[in-house]
């Protein structure tokens, strides 16, 4: 019979156990949809981080010493929402009914000046259309910082936004949620935002399943002619 020093934690197999991470990894997906499906306000903006291991927040930052341009684009003071760490996600809804590109720079090179280390909330003043914004910073002296979208909205599909904004999800970077630093979070942050991930993993899920319908595909005996009939019939798709 196993010892208590020999009998592993139940903690320590589920974090072994890559079954268990699956599935878990699979129900945050769907609640993240859940609630993207249905964001329209600041308290789910809240449920949302708070989902993804966040430490829920209501601290509202003053605009005072900022230009009046960044100040003006805003309606309302912005707020720290959730945190971990020195990490922070901030909502700052826009004096506008669209959302602006511009306006959210001037906000969020003034946000910087005192936040290195955060994710941007954005809203339009009616709280319809939403863009959680990344920042990441450039190799290139040229380039410097890149801003990075993610958009969400009553006229958006969402899979893609639940996929990238399920990645932020805490327990993915270590699951007890111990040794989190700000740098770590914002690194899982710029993986979540990279666009060209996206599109490799797209492509990644095309190839395999039109390799699959390729080979179900009996009526030819030439491979080519049963790559170009699969190929017309994606087309259609």
């Amino acid at each position: 019979m196993a010892s208590d020093q020999e009998r592993p934690k139940a903690e320590d197999q589920r974090l072994l156990d890559p079954f268990s991470l699956q599935s878990k990894n699979l129900k945050t997906e769907a609640k993240v949809h859940d609630i993207l499906s249905n964001l329209q306000s600041l308290d789910k903006a809240r449920e949302l981080f708070a989902e993804l291991g966040y430490d829920p927040a209501h601290d509202v930052l003053s605009r005072s010493g900022w230009a009046r341009a960044a100040a003006d684009a805003l309606a309302e003071d912005p707020q720290v929402i959730a945190y971990h760490d020195y990490f922070k996600i901030i909502y700052a809804r826009l004096n506008a009914d669209r959302l602006l590109l511009s306006d959210e720079r001037l906000v969020v090179n003034r946000l910087l000046q005192e936040h290195p280390y955060l994710l941007c909330l954005f809203s339009d003043r009616q709280q319809q259309q939403w863009h959680f914004l990344n920042i990441k910073y450039d190799e290139d002296p040229k380039r410097r910082r890149l801003f990075r979208r993610i958009t969400v909205g009553p006229d958006e599909r969402l899979r893609t936004a639940t996929e990238r904004l399920s990645k932020l999800d805490l327990e993915r970077i270590r699951p007890d949620l111990v040794g989190i630093y700000p740098f770590d979070i914002q690194q899982r942050h710029d993986e979540a935002f990279d666009v060209e991930a996206v599109t490799r993993e797209f492509f990644q899920a095309y190839r395999e399943i039109f390799e699959g319908v390729e080979k179900r595909i009996e009526e030819f005996d030439d491979p080519d002619s049963k790559r170009l009939f699969t190929q017309r019939l994606f087309n259609r798709l």
